[in-house]
């Protein structure tokens, strides 16, 4: 019985020791990338109905940023969803009256103030 005993408290140090060597071999996840902050301030008579912030270098669908639309004079902070190291932007919209808004390239690592004009 002592035998027995020896045995099975060896085998259970064995065990125990080789789960901690493979869990400090394994590496560690990676953390995702922080959210970006954009604050849009929408200048024109017509509120903006839609507004996508497109990664330019990674594929990720996009998704209409607003929750209702933007009024004139009105600004908001966005959360923009960032693909580790992406900074650069492609913004889209559309304002209620059918004018479309496609804006060029945006560093919003940089600047994140976006001011949507006439």
């Amino acid at each position: 019985m002592r035998r027995l005993t020896i045995a099975t408290a060896a085998f259970a140090s064995l065990a125990m020791t080789a789960s901690m060597a493979s869990a400090q071999q394994a590496k560690p996840a990676e953390k995702p990338a922080k959210a970006l902050i954009a604050k849009v301030t929408n200048k024109r008579d017509v509120p903006v109905r839609m507004l996508q912030f497109i990664p330019a270098q990674a594929e990720v669908p996009p998704s209409n940023a607003l929750k209702q639309p933007l009024g004139k004079n009105k600004t908001i902070s966005i959360r923009v969803n960032r693909p580790k190291g992406e900074c650069n932007y492609i913004i889209v919209g559309e304002y209620e009256d059918g004018l479309e808004i496609a804006g060029g390239e945006v560093n919003l690592c940089k600047d994140s103030t976006i001011v949507l004009i006439d």
